[in-house]
């Protein structure tokens, strides 16, 4: 779908070219735009479900409190209510980035030849140039990533629950 909004002829373009935007009509794809744009609309609802459910669980209660104690909405927000939805947020972000290590589809069919990703360079190996050491070393490799940043998840929202419960008590 992204190829066909984003192609020289597509929807995007057309709309730029009809408004008369100058440059028009612009390289969406096969570039490292176009796989920001392709990867970040797949990783979007992996995020947004994290963060609602995050969000979800805040008690009202404390908003109400500090609303209470005089305290104006940015204050509310930065003091009382982004403290709690950090860890959250950085956990939605960590797991986004680890699903997003082994995409492959999406760099393969929207970037470039410039815009190599991990997973899209195995392949490349093992088809390609019948590396297969190679390809076994960068798979350690994204293994190895991939485990560091779920223990970075869990130290953080293992953080967050201990801040949680000291804000509880």
């Amino acid at each position: 779908g992204w190829i066909i909004l984003l192609g020289d002829k597509g929807l995007v373009n057309e709309t730029l070219a009809a408004m008369s935007v100058p440059g028009a009509p612009f390289q969406l794809l096969y570039n490292e735009l176009g796989v920001v744009i392709g990867t970040t609309s797949m990783m979007l609802p992996y995020t947004v479900l994290l963060l609602y459910g995050v969000m979800r669980g805040v008690d009202r209660r404390l908003l109400a409190a500090a609303s209470s104690m005089g305290a104006g909405r940015v204050t509310i927000f930065r003091r009382v209510y982004l403290p709690l939805v950090a860890p959250g947020l950085a956990s939605a972000g960590l797991l986004s980035f680890i699903l997003s290590l082994g995409y492959y589809i999406t760099p393969a069919l929207m970037g470039g030849p410039n815009q190599t990703m991990i997973a899209t360079l195995i392949n490349q190996q093992v088809t390609k140039e019948n590396q297969w050491n190679g390809a076994a070393a960068q798979g350690v490799i994204l293994l190895l990533l991939t485990f560091a940043g779920l223990l970075l998840v869990k130290a953080v929202s293992s953080l967050g629950a201990s801040r949680k419960k000291r804000s509880a008590s």
